[in-house]
């Protein structure tokens, strides 16, 4: 998964960039910069990211997640 196929996917959740951040457990401080770097093309979207936001895509939503 490249960095605008990210970010579409982003967009299509419906989810901003620190949302996405915090639905991947990212840290707060800087979860936000890195799904900024992934979709700017700065720094490659990691596999385990990738089947994460295909998930999402496919009805999946993270436990921890729920009533945000």
């Amino acid at each position: 998964m490249n960095g605008a196929t990210a970010k579409a996917a982003r967009k299509k959740l419906g989810l901003t960039v620190n949302e996405l951040a915090d639905a991947l457990l990212l840290s707060p401080q800087n979860g936000g910069r890195k799904v900024r770097r992934w979709e700017a093309g700065d720094v490659p979207v990691s596999g385990p990211v990738a089947v994460a936001l295909e998930a999402m895509l496919n009805g999946f939503e993270p436990e921890h997640f729920r009533g945000s």
